[in-house]
């Protein structure tokens, strides 16, 4: 190789411990430092009227998922998980506790990373809101594995309908002993944005709920199976809010 231009010795070593500092400052500080981390099956995490929940629900009592939150806006999950039935539902939650005619807004933002799938890796990344008394349950997906179209359970109710903006391919209503509907959009998405009380009056006006409060609004990640390996989930960023007429409300 031929030099252009050789510069000074004490130029060269200045540079070079200029650099190597540098290295050991970025090396020793993390980009984000947590502020909660536990492997808890019902961990929680709060932050005025939020809160972030590990809930392993389906494997209780087994360290089976650790959850390390950066911020209130921000959290993953490391998860090992086997077999059939939903084993757990890490998730951001709020509860305005509002019936629909005094409701003014509620949605919130969202971008989220997931481990590639392999083997029987099964999950989804949803956003989950109950009426008072848990009488309904209205599950709207964003993103999911295995790939491909994915068709809810109970009976389909209605299909091709736009929403908040939003194409929804199939909507399903199902009853396990409560009231439940499926919104899934005809395309995931890793991020967008979500109008959840567009998505709530839409089901109240067509008459398929039994209470038409909007008492909790959560999104997170429901995980069946991480084919028995440790797997990543990330949600990156989540902003979400709501007020009522009153002019209440919260956001983050």
């Amino acid at each position: 190789m031929k030099l252009v231009e050789r510069k000074p010795a004490v130029l060269g070593r200045l540079a070079l411990a200029v650099l190597v500092i540098a290295g050991l400052l970025s090396f020793g500080s993390p980009a984000q430092a947590q502020v909660f981390s536990s492997c808890a099956t019902f961990a929680e995490y709060h932050q005025n009227d939020w809160t972030i929940y590990n809930n392993v629900w389906g494997n209780q009592g087994n360290q089976s998922q650790c959850l390390r939150v950066n911020s209130i806006n921000s959290w993953y999950v490391d998860s090992t998980q086997s077999g059939g039935g939903i084993k757990s539902y890490p998730n951001t939650s709020v509860r305005p506790g509002t019936p629909l005619s005094q409701m003014a807004n509620a949605g919130f933002t969202y971008n989220t990373s997931s481990a590639a799938p392999s083997g029987e890796d099964w999950w989804n990344w949803t956003a989950d809101i109950w009426s008072s008394g848990n009488q309904d349950e209205i599950m709207i997906f964003t993103s999911w594995n295995p790939q491909g179209p994915a068709g809810g359970w109970g009976t389909q109710i209605a299909s091709n309908v736009t929403i908040g903006g939003i194409l929804y391919q199939s909507v399903w209503q199902a009853d396990p002993g409560w009231n439940v509907l499926q919104f899934i959009p005809a395309r995931q998405n890793n991020e967008g944005y979500v109008d959840a009380l567009a998505v709530w009056r839409w089901a109240a006006e067509q008459g398929r709920m039994r209470n038409t409060t909007f008492d909790t609004m959560q999104f997170g990640l429901e995980i069946t199976s991480t084919s028995g390996v440790p797997k990543r989930y990330n949600l990156n960023e989540y902003h979400a809010w709501w007020t009522n007429t009153s002019g209440g409300g919260s956001g983050i």
